[in-house]
């Protein structure tokens, strides 16, 4: 096959994986369990060779073929997890979530403490050390910063009972919470929408004459399809009223 045949089949496969998907709109149909399952099952495949070339041959099949056996606990810690889809053998697979948990606590605590925990608390204090060289609304907003931060550390204060002023200041923390998780929203939102926007440029890159119409010949394939489901399920409801 010619670079240019693989070119427009890659075009039809795309744009009916994309139209399969997007049929789910419509209801669940066979044409978007066909493209779950290939979505999943190709997902599956490409993570199992991550896997086995970047983790279990680089760091257990060569370790041991070099006489390393110590990298044997760790893989047979990690084996152990299998064991959860045998129910006979399941509480084997109690060792190794018992290390995982435990060790990725020890790595993540800290971490987070350093860059969640720290740096916050540094990039919060570290503009009024420079408030010399700062223009006037730079420092606004670190003034801005630094009374949300407050604020919202107020309304997570449970030693006090929120009443009077403090009760004024955590109310005050519920409006900075309400901006971040918006803001925050909204950037998940967008991000969502950019992943659209690159699946409607696909289906419109399908749609070209060296494509062969790929986008609208799947999306009329599958208009008749469902309407001749359609027809045909009115047409037996009426023959069992019958």
């Amino acid at each position: 096959m010619t670079e240019t045949t693989w070119i427009i089949a890659g075009a039809w496969i795309s744009a009916g994986l994309t139209i399969f998907l997007f049929s789910f709109l419509y209801k669940d149909n066979p044409f978007f369990k066909i493209a779950e399952h290939l979505y999943l099952g190709a997902g599956m495949g490409w993570w199992f060779q991550v896997y086995l070339y970047n983790i279990w041959k680089p760091k257990v099949f060569e370790p041991l073929a070099g006489g390393d056996f110590f990298v044997l606990i760790p893989a047979l810690l990690g084996l152990s997890l299998v064991t959860q889809f045998v129910p006979k053998i399941s509480w084997i697979s109690r060792y190794g979530f018992t290390f995982m948990m435990g060790y990725g606590a020890g790595l993540e605590i800290p971490a987070r403490l350093s860059t969640d925990f720290m740096s916050q608390i540094a990039g919060t204090i570290k503009p009024f050390g420079l408030m010399a060289s700062m223009s006037g609304f730079d420092i606004l907003n670190a003034l801005i910063v630094a009374a949300g931060t407050v604020c919202v550390l107020f309304y997570f204060f449970f030693s006090v009972e929120h009443k009077g002023s403090v009760k004024k200041i955590s109310n005050i923390g519920i409006y900075f919470l309400m901006i971040y998780f918006g803001a925050a929203f909204g950037n998940t939102v967008m991000a969502r929408f950019s992943l659209l926007y690159g699946r409607f440029d696909d289906l419109n890159t399908s749609a070209a004459a060296s494509n062969f119409y790929a986008t609208q010949i799947i999306l009329a394939a599958m208009a008749a399809y469902f309407l001749l489901h359609s027809f045909l399920g009115k047409k037996n409801q009426a023959e069992e009223a019958h």
